[in-house]
């Protein structure tokens, strides 16, 4: 099947099990997906006005690290909803990814920086 995003889609994932997709696009919009339901739209997440840039599940699927144009982090609690943010970037941030273990994340902006979170 095919799931779509509202503007142009900047990133998609599974998560570890294949279970869950997420998408963002340049809206600042990030969905989830059930792959398991045929890809169900089973979450959507509107961080406009900023472009989301990539996102990035946590080895237990339970976190989407969410990368903003805003110049932040956004760490979604899936089941929940609930994002807590993460700033510090002076510029957009282009890339998240968590360590294998899940203790740290790692995100990448425009401005020439790289941080480590944990």
């Amino acid at each position: 099947s095919v799931v779509s995003t509202q503007s142009t889609g900047n990133c998609v994932t599974f998560d570890l099990c294949g279970e869950m997709l997420a998408s963002c696009d340049a809206y600042g919009v990030v969905k989830l997906w059930d792959v398991r339901r045929g890809g169900a739209e089973v979450g959507h997440f509107d961080y406009e006005p900023h472009p989301v840039n990539s996102v990035a599940f946590d080895a237990c699927g339970a976190c989407l690290a969410v990368s903003s144009n805003d110049g932040s982090v956004k760490m979604l609690e899936v089941e929940k909803g609930v994002a807590t943010e993460l700033t510090g970037h002076g510029d957009g941030v282009q890339a998240a990814i968590f360590s294998r273990d899940g203790d740290m994340l790692i995100s990448g902006s425009s401005d020439s920086t790289v941080k480590v979170w944990s």
